[in-house]
C-alpha cells in the first residue's frame, strides 16, 4: 500500500510538470473581474490553478464584491444596507477544442509565415462555490452555488512573458433559505 501511494504521487507529479511544459496557456494565477455569477452583483477575484493538467486544470478562486441592499425603516423610508461579498469557488475545466492538432496541422502544410502569436483554447467550466454576504444592517447570508459554463482562454505568446486573457459565461443555479434560483454571469480575467 505504501509503494502503491508513492507511486500514484510520483505519477502526478510527472504528468503536473509534463503539463505545465506543454501547454503555456494553463498559468498559475490571475486577476478577474466577475459579474452576476457567484458574486450576487459584481467582484474583484483572484484565481489560482494549483492543478494543471494535459486536456484540464482546477482553478480556485476567491474575491471580493459589493452587494447593494436595503431594508424598510418605516412607510416609504428605507435604510442603506449594503453588504460586502466573499465569493469562493472551486472549479474543473475541461478542454474541448484541440490546439495542438491545429498548430500540427498549420505546421504539416509547410505555411511559409511564422506562426501566430495568438492562440485561442475553450473549455467547459464545472464546480461549485459558496458567497458569505455581511451587511451593515443586517445578519451575514450565505449562498451557495453549482457552476456550469464556457471558457476561452487567449494567449499573447509576445516575449518576455507570454500573457493569458481568458472570458467566461455560465450558469449559477444557488440555494440560499430554502429557495432556489437561476442566475447568469460574466467573467474577464488575464494571467499574472
Amino acid at each position: 500500500m505504501k509503494y502503491f501511494l508513492t507511486l500514484i504521487i510520483l505519477v502526478t507529479l510527472f504528468e503536473t510538470t509534463n503539463a505545465q511544459i506543454m501547454y503555456r496557456t494553463r498559468y498559475r494565477t490571475a486577476i478577474m473581474a466577475e459579474s452576476f455569477a457567484i458574486s450576487p452583483l459584481g467582484s474583484v477575484n483572484v484565481e489560482y490553478l494549483p492543478v494543471r493538467w494535459r486536456n484540464s486544470f482546477l482553478a480556485l478562486r476567491t474575491g471580493i464584491g459589493f452587494l447593494p441592499g436595503g431594508r424598510s425603516t418605516g412607510v416609504g423610508q428605507v435604510a442603506n444596507g449594503g453588504g460586502v461579498s466573499v465569493p469562493t469557488s472551486v472549479t474543473y475545466n475541461y478542454l474541448i477544442n484541440n490546439l495542438r492538432r491545429g498548430i500540427n496541422k498549420r505546421v504539416a502544410v509547410k505555411c511559409k509565415s511564422a506562426p501566430s502569436k495568438i492562440a485561442a483554447e475553450w473549455f467547459v467550466e464545472m464546480g461549485a462555490g459558496i458567497t458569505p454576504v455581511a451587511y451593515r444592517s443586517a445578519e451575514t447570508r450565505s449562498y451557495s452555488f453549482g457552476i456550469l459554463g464556457l471558457r476561452q482562454q487567449v494567449i499573447f505568446d509576445i516575449p518576455p512573458h507570454p500573457r493569458v486573457v481568458f472570458f467566461r459565461v455560465n450558469v449559477t443555479p444557488s440555494y440560499s433559505f430554502g429557495k432556489y434560483e437561476l442566475r447568469g454571469g460574466l467573467s474577464l480575467g488575464v494571467s499574472l
